[in-house]
Formats: structure tokens, C-alpha cells, sequence
């Protein structure tokens, strides 16, 4: 997780509020000329002032901003990570099976729509088959599907998309034996600076180190974090192992849109990993981490809020706990003090006690649980 600084504001902005402006004008006025506040020259020469100040304190010191990636936002932020030649990711859509029970022989048509029953908080999600299929002698089909929007509001549980959105003769059964993962939301101004910084922070690469590997990784729309595990099967061979955007293993889809990305088998023209390389692209072993903490908000923050930026910040500190091979308590807990909202806290815990948790090969630390008490601390 990378602390940005304060922008420090340059000296010949300071002093330049719209009392102070004024006042230099009312000393440069010509001696006949009466600058008394409530004469003409005094009230004709503020709203000049007033501008001045706004132009100063706000447009310039904005436009200095908008010069560092550190700084910028927006659509200039897409500025400068095009000039570095990466682009803000897109929404992902979700992606997931279907085990559809039928008739064998009966034909599931490619672009058939499925969806989950609506409830109360709002109308059904719906998912798109990919590919046709024909109901084998087993009775049993799997059908690749994906969401119809992106976001991660397409990312749903197992066993909850159980309809057609058109009657289909002699199906018995639809439903996804697993979760329909992957959907995610467009790239924040947050993240995205940190690949721009990242990038120009590491150097130029195409060589192949672990650093482009996570970077290329890191490109593609959906990986949230990645890490990787070189020579893991001897010579040559390459394995990343990645985490979505939203913090859980990566599914199928996203792991095989990595590594096309990287290796583009179909167009080595295109390939980025060295000539050689073996590369291997899956999900992690699951190493669970649950914290608990008594937090003081300050005004005007919810201990809701809180733990939601905590758990978007321990996903980036994770990307540190790989290197260092343990998820540090010390290092958690300044992840903690450093969150937006938090005055104080006490009695924190990862997996109710106060010890490092250990992460070996092919491991990746999980957010299992956030739980906050609200509470003064003396």
C-alpha cells in the first residue's frame, strides 16, 4: 500500500488571499487617490482582488497538480498513464458455469439468457451462454456463462441463477455450482495512480523479472493483485498466482485472459514473456485472516465506512505480506492507524491473536472478516 504525501503548497502561492491581494493595491495607489474602505477606489478594485485570489490559491495551484501523477485526477490522471503507455481498466463482467439438467440430446442455444429470481432489493440479475450445447446422455451440461453488465453487482453466490428467461422445453434443472465471479467495477483514481507509479517507480522493463510479470498481470482487467513463483517447475518455468479486484481468488476466465495477455500463443508478435518462458496462470491456496479491533471514529465517519477502506487497503498491503512471506501484526496494524476515519483504536487481533501469520508458496492471504467495536479509547 503506497501513503501519498500532502501536496506541499509552492511559496508564491502563499499570501494571496483576496485581504492581502487588495491591500497591495490600495498601497499602490496614486496619493491623491483615497483608499479609504467605502471610496470609490477602495470598492472598485476588490472584486479584482477576489479574482486574483481565486486564480492564485485554487486554478493554479489545481493546474500544478494536475502535473504529477501523484496529484492528478480525472481525465488527466488518463493523461499521464497513457504517456507511460497503461490505460485505466474498464469494468470487468463476471463470469461463471451452469450445470442445466435435461432430456439428453436437447439443444441449449448459444446467447441464452439465465438469470437469478428477483429480490426485494431489486430486479434479477441476468447471465448470457456463451457457446450451444447439447445435453449429453448423462443428463448433465455445463454451460459457460457471463454477466450481461459489468460490475461487480454481477458477482453472485452459488446456486442463486435458476431460471430461463425463456421457457425451455425438457430442462428439469438450472443452477451454478459455484459463484459467478469476476465482475468488477472501472478503476479507481486510487489504483490506477498506483500502477503509474508503479511503473515508472520499477523502470522500463520487458526482460522478464518478477516485476513484469506482475505488471502485465496487473494490466488486464479484473486482477487485483498477483504474485510470482519463478522456476517453480524447473528451468524457464514461470507461475502467477492471482487475486481479483475484489479481493477473492481469480476465477478461470480472468487467469486465462492473463495469460493470453502475457504469452499471446495465437500472435507471438505480440508476446511479452522472453523466449522460452514457460508460463503457468492460476489461483491461490487460501491463507483466511480475520480482524477485530475496538476503533474511535472521527466526526463525521461510520464504522462502516472504516472498514471497508480498511479492507480496500489490506488487499494492497498484501502484495507487501507475499514479499515479506507473513502477514506482519505490526505492519496490519499501521494499515489500521492509516485509514481514512480512524482516531485511535485498541485490542487489535488477526485471527484473535497478536502474532505474524505465515504464507508459503502458492499462498495468498484472504480478508476474511472485518468485525469493529466503536469505542473511546483512553
Amino acid at each position: 500500500m503506497r501513503k501519498m504525501r500532502e501536496f506541499v503548497y509552492p511559496d508564491f502561492v502563499q499570501d494571496n488571499d483576496a485581504d492581502i491581494i487588495h491591500e497591495r493595491m490600495m498601497q499602490n495607489l496614486p496619493m491623491d487617490i483615497s483608499a479609504m474602505p467605502g471610496d470609490f477606489a477602495y470598492d472598485i478594485t476588490y472584486p479584482a482582488a477576489l479574482e486574483k485570489s481565486e486564480l492564485v490559491q485554487y486554478h493554479i495551484v489545481r493546474t500544478l497538480m494536475l502535473m504529477f501523477p501523484q496529484y492528478a485526477w480525472g481525465e488527466w490522471l488518463d493523461l499521464h498513464g497513457e504517456q507511460a503507455g497503461l490505460t485505466r481498466k474498464p469494468a470487468g463482467y463476471a463470469y461463471g458455469k451452469l450445470e442445466i439438467t435435461a432430456q439428453p440430446g436437447t439443444r441449449i442455444e448459444g446467447q441464452s439468457i439465465f438469470c437469478t429470481a428477483a429480490a426485494d432489493t431489486g430486479a434479477s440479475i441476468e447471465f448470457v451462454s456463451e457457446e450451444p450445447v447439447e445435453i449429453p446422455e448423462s443428463g448433465v451440461a455445463v454451460v459457460e456463462i457471463v454477466a450481461l453488465e459489468s460490475g461487480t453487482g454481477s458477482n453472485v453466490a452459488a446456486g442463486t441463477i435458476t431460471l430461463a428467461m425463456n421457457p425451455m422445453e425438457k430442462v428439469t434443472k438450472i443452477w451454478n455450482p459455484e459463484a459467478v465471479t469476476g465482475g468488477s467495477e472501472e478503476e479507481s483514481d486510487e489504483d490506477y495512480r498506483d500502477r503509474i507509479l508503479e511503473y515508472y517507480q520499477s523502470g522500463v522493463s520487458f526482460v522478464g523479472n518478477d516485476a513484469d510479470y506482475i505488471r502485465w498481470a496487473k494490466e488486464v482487467v479484473g486482477v487485483g493483485a498477483a504474485s510470482v513463483i519463478p522456476e517453480w517447475n524447473g528451468p524457464g518455468t514461470v507461475k502467477l498466482i492471482l487475486i481479483d479486484s475484489n479481493g477473492r481468488p481469480a476465477n478461470e476466465h480472468i487467469c486465462d485472459e492473463v495469460y493470453t495477455y502475457i504469452m499471446h500463443p495465437e500472435d507471438r508478435i505480440q508476446r511479452k514473456a522472453p523466449i522460452g518462458a514457460i508460463l503457468t496462470v492460476s489461483a491461490p491456496d487460501l491463507v483466511t485472516v480475520t480482524y477485530t479491533a475496538t476503533v474511535e471514529p472521527e466526526a463525521g465517519y461510520t464504522l462502516e465506512a472504516i472498514r471497508a477502506e480498511f479492507e480496500k487497503n489490506l488487499l494492497k498491503y498484501y502484495d507487501e505480506a507475499l514479499a515479506d512471506g507473513e502477514v506482519k501484526y505490526t505492519r496490519a496494524a499501521s494499515v489500521l492507524s492509516e485509514t481514512d476515519g480512524v482516531n485511535d483504536y485498541t485490542d487489535f487481533r488477526m485471527n484473535g491473536d497478536v502474532r505474524n501469520i505465515g504464507i508459503h508458496t502458492n499462498e495468498f492471504p484472504i480478508t476474511e472478516s472485518v468485525t469493529f467495536a466503536s469505542g473511546v479509547v483512553e
